[in-house]
């Protein structure tokens, strides 16, 4: 996050009012409502429960998120910058067809997350288990994955040209052949992807 912001001089609040919070803080709160539209700014969120809350659509802005549930969340179509998810469980959450601009996830659980047709922009992955997640058809730019589980995860359609995943478990990767140029690897995980272009290497 390039704007920096003190938590302790936020309100805390107990919910959650529409369209529009800022400066708030909310510890250890479940929400279980709909919103039909939500705008977050400079909020902080600190083990709270979004797994049975609705958002027709949200925008995010300048945030972190520290320990909370947002599994199967279906965040599309939507804008998310400068905001920061630490030690989440985003089980399966979709950020399909939306806009990511400088946003770092740290030990995060994103199994089978879906981050299709996303534009993302200065995005970090930092020891994140990414296991059977999607990154079809993205258009990215300054992207990171370090020391993430990226195993059974899926690129295709997805330029990996300079995207660096030396540091990462990579079994199962299933990518476009032809957009591997340019795939910084291990010499391990290039014996990986050689199985992948159907090579047989032997000695």
């Amino acid at each position: 996050m390039k704007e920096e912001f003190s938590i302790d001089n936020f309100q805390e609040q107990e919910n959650i009012s529409p369209p529009y919070i800022e400066n708030f803080k909310y510890i250890s709160k479940t929400f279980t409502n709909y919103y039909e539209y939500l705008e977050v700014k400079k909020c902080y969120f600190k083990k709270c429960d979004f797994q049975d809350a609705t958002f027709q659509g949200i925008d995010i802005d300048d945030s972190i998120f520290e320990n909370c549930n947002l599994s199967n969340q279906e965040l599309i179509e939507r804008s998310y910058n400068r905001t920061i998810f630490k030690s989440c469980n985003l089980i399966g959450i979709n950020f399909c067809d939306s806009c990511l601009d400088n946003i770092t996830f740290e030990n995060c659980n994103l199994t089978y997350s879906n981050f299709s047709s996303t534009k993302i922009k200065k995005v970090i992955f930092k020891n994140c288990n990414l296991t059977a997640s999607s990154f079809n058809d993205v258009k990215w730019k300054d992207l990171e994955f370090i020391e993430c589980d990226i195993s059974e995860t899926e690129f295709q359609r997805t330029s990996l040209k300079n995207l660096d995943i030396r540091s990462c478990n990579i079994g199962n990767l299933k990518v476009d052949i032809t957009k591997l140029r340019g795939l910084i690897v291990n010499p391990e995980q290039a014996l990986s992807i050689s199985t992948i272009l159907g090579l047989n290497i032997k000695c």
